[in-house]
C-alpha cells in the first residue's frame, strides 16, 4: 500500500478501510503501515520562556497487544495518528559485528544520551540476536526513570504484541523512539536509600488493588505496569528499583482518573 493511500485513509477516516486491512494482513503489519503518523517528532520541549512540554504516551502499542477487536483497533489507528507529526522512518542498518554484551552496554548508554540515530541499531541488533537480553535491558532502562513516562506498560505491551512473530522494523522503531525521545527523570534512582523496612512487590501489589481511588487512576496503572516489569526478570539492582517505586508512591500528592482506554489496559496488569 502506498504513503499517499495511508494518509488518504487516515484523512477521510476511513475505518472500513482499516479493518479490511487488519483482516487480511493481521494487526503487526497493519500497525507497521501507518507507524509514520503514530509517533512524534519530540517528546519533550523547552522554549525561549522555559516552558516545558511533555506530550504522553500513544497508547497504540499496548491497545494492539491487549484488544483483537478489530473495530477498536481500527478507531485506534485514525484516534492515535497524527498527520503533522510524520516522520519518514528510514531502514535500519545492522551491527552484526558488535558482541551481545557491549550491544547492551551501548543500548543502555544511547537511550540515556537520547540517541535515537545509535539507540535504535544497537536495539535492532541485540533484538535479532537475543531477545530476552533485550527485553531485560530495554526494561532495566525503563526503571530507572519515573513512573509517569510509562515505559514499562510499552515494553511490555510490546513483547506480548510479538511473541511467537517475526521482527517488523517500523513498529520495532515505534517503541525505540519513544523509549528515546521521552526524557526520563532519574531524581528517586538517584536518591535512593536502603529502606529495611520496604513493602515487597506482592504486598505492594495487594495494596494497591485494595485502594480503589489508586487501582483507578493514571498513577495506579503507572505502579501496576512497573511492578510487572520488575517481576520479569532478576535485575541487579532490584532492591532500588523497588525503593524508588515505594518512594514514588509516598510522594503522591493527587491522583489522575483514567480514560477509557488507559481504563481497559489497566485490567491487564492487575
Amino acid at each position: 500500500m502506498s504513503n499517499d493511500k495511508i494518509l488518504t485513509i487516515i484523512k477521510e477516516k476511513n475505518k472500513n478501510e482499516i479493518i479490511n486491512m487488519l483482516k487480511t494482513d493481521g494487526k503487526i503489519k497493519t500497525l507497521s503501515f501507518f507507524a509514520e503518523v503514530l509517533d512524534k517528532r519530540a517528546y519533550f520541549t523547552l522554549d525561549n520562556e522555559g516552558t516545558i512540554k511533555r506530550k504522553k504516551l500513544n497508547y497504540i502499542i499496548p491497545i494492539f497487544a491487549f484488544s483483537d477487536d478489530f473495530n477498536y483497533l481500527a478507531d485506534s489507528i485514525i484516534n492515535f495518528s497524527d498527520l503533522k507529526e510524520r516522520e519518514k522512518i528510514s531502514d535500519i542498518s545492522r551491527l552484526s559485528n558488535i558482541e551481545i554484551s557491549k550491544l547492551k552496554e551501548k543500548l543502555m548508554k544511547t537511550l540515556a544520551n537520547g540517541n535515537l540515530d545509535f539507540s535504535k541499531k544497537y536495539g535492532k541488533e541485540l533484538f535479532l540476536r537475543d531477545r530476552e537480553e533485550f527485553y531485560k535491558t530495554v526494561l532495566e532502562f525503563s526503571l530507572l526513570g519515573d513512573m509517569k513516562s510509562l515505559k514499562p506498560l510499552l515494553i511490555l505491551s510490546f513483547k506480548k504484541l510479538f511473541e511467537n512473530t517475526e521482527y517488523e522494523e517500523n513498529v520495532f522503531f515505534l517503541l525505540i523512539s519513544y523509549l528515546t525521545k521521552y526524557r526520563d527523570n532519574f531524581y528517586f534512582y538517584e536518591n535512593y536509600e536502603k529502606d529495611d523496612n520496604i513493602v515487597e512487590v506482592k504486598n505492594l501489589r495487594e495494596s494497591i488493588i485494595l485502594n480503589k481511588n489508586l487501582l483507578e487512576s493514571m498513577e495506579g496503572l503507572e505502579v501496576l505496569s512497573t511492578l510487572k516489569a520488575l517481576e520479569m526478570y532478576d535485575f541487579k539492582n532490584f532492591d532500588k528499583f523497588l525503593s524508588k517505586v515505594n518512594d514514588e508512591i509516598r510522594m503522591l500528592k493527587s491522583l489522575t482518573v483514567l480514560d477509557e482506554t488507559a481504563k481497559k489496559l489497566s485490567a491487564a496488569f492487575l
